[in-house]
């Protein structure tokens, strides 16, 4: 059921020349972790306003569990990577259970490009 590999990525911090601590995505200050998934894309629409942009939210569901057996942790700082496909996470992540344990994770996605 849950056909794909995708990489949750997570930014390091640093602080900024005015001393507040900041999102830092440069190359090796990220943390990344593997997890199975399911995505599906909800909706689609062009902007065309002075620019011309795509973009796509989608759904993903996955293990709460990454590929290593770890406990998963997503925030909405985080991003998602699946193939050549890079999304942004919208807001908190939702946990969804059976009747005696937590199951997946259910996490909103937006991907724009252009």
């Amino acid at each position: 059921m849950l056909p794909h590999l995708v990489e949750v990525e997570h930014p390091g911090s640093k602080t900024d020349r005015y001393g507040n601590t900041v999102d830092d995505w440069s190359p090796g200050a990220t943390t990344v972790a593997e997890v199975e998934a399911w995505l599906q894309q909800n909706t689609g629409a062009e902007d065309t306003d002075q620019r011309s942009a795509q973009i796509g939210e989608w759904l993903m569901i996955c293990n709460p569990v990454d590929a290593e057996g770890n406990a998963l942790t997503v925030h909405g700082s985080a991003r998602v990577h699946w193939g050549e496909l890079s999304f942004e996470v919208i807001g908190p992540p939702g946990p969804a259970y059976t009747p005696v344990e937590f199951h997946h994770y259910e996490i909103r996605l937006k991907s724009v490009e252009g």
